[in-house]
């Protein structure tokens, strides 16, 4: 079975760092043979190893077009920027602690396998991680762009849009994948100076929002300063070894 690994870059939140960090966490994890796609119009200092595709633009209405429901065009169809077969999507802000072959030969109840999203507890699916076959539901696509408006109105968010519209969709094995903020940060105070939890079966730590790997490894948590009290972290060392 062919690994084939997505990511997508566009504006400024994440820059090539991001993604050659991505690549290089990937490729410690898995064994070959495996490809690693990224999805950007902005090239510039990313891996020679990557391989580049344009970035999909979606016909919606500003700011949507630069949010996370640019995602749902991967559900477009038969071919997405040159893609198509079974594709494993990762955001840029994952820490890969784990080996990734077994979200290629897990077979669970749908064709769209996701991450749950642990901070709405609401049978939500986080599109942090997802894996599914190019073209196989461009209904799901195709409702987007008949609708953008309603669609952002009528849901929270692309994620939740996308768990209400796809046809099934079933979650990753619990112990697989962890939240950075719901399960590895300690109860306050406690987590202002001591060390997150680990958790030796997971595969993926994901860092929604702040803190970003980044600010992890330098210790630094971006926030206002009336919430530094309470928003602040040391440097965690189990970010520092896998995010590289």
């Amino acid at each position: 079975m062919d690994k084939q690994f997505v990511c997508m870059k566009w504006g400024k939140f994440y820059n090539a760092d991001y993604v050659n960090r991505l690549y290089h966490s990937v490729k410690r994890h898995t064994t070959p043979p495996f490809d690693f796609f990224c999805l950007t119009n902005e090239p510039e200092g990313i891996d020679p190893e990557v391989k580049i595709l344009p970035c999909p633009d979606v016909p919606i209405p500003h700011p949507m077009n630069v949010r996370g429901w640019r995602k749902v065009s991967l559900w477009g169809g038969p071919e997405v920027s040159g893609l198509s077969g079974r594709i494993l999507f990762l955001d840029l802000d994952l820490i890969i602690t784990g080996s990734l072959d077994e979200f290629f030969t897990y077979e669970g109840k749908s064709d769209y396998m996701v991450m749950y999203n642990y901070t709405t507890d609401n049978n939500i699916g986080n599109t942090s991680v997802f894996r599914l076959t190019i073209g196989a539901h461009p209904e799901v696509y195709e409702k987007l762009l008949a609708a953008p408006e309603e669609m952002r109105q009528k849901y929270r968010n692309s994620q939740t849009f996308v768990s209400r519209t796809a046809p099934g969709m079933d979650f990753w094995p619990d112990p697989w994948i962890r939240h950075y903020k719901t399960h590895c940060l300690r109860p306050w105070p406690l987590y202002l100076f001591l060390q997150p939890r680990v958790f030796p079966d997971a595969k993926i730590v994901a860092c929604t929002g702040h803190p970003r790997p980044d600010e992890l490894v330098a210790g630094k948590w971006k926030s206002p300063w009336y919430k530094k009290f309470y928003k602040h972290t040391p440097p965690v060392a189990f970010v520092k070894e896998h995010w590289r």
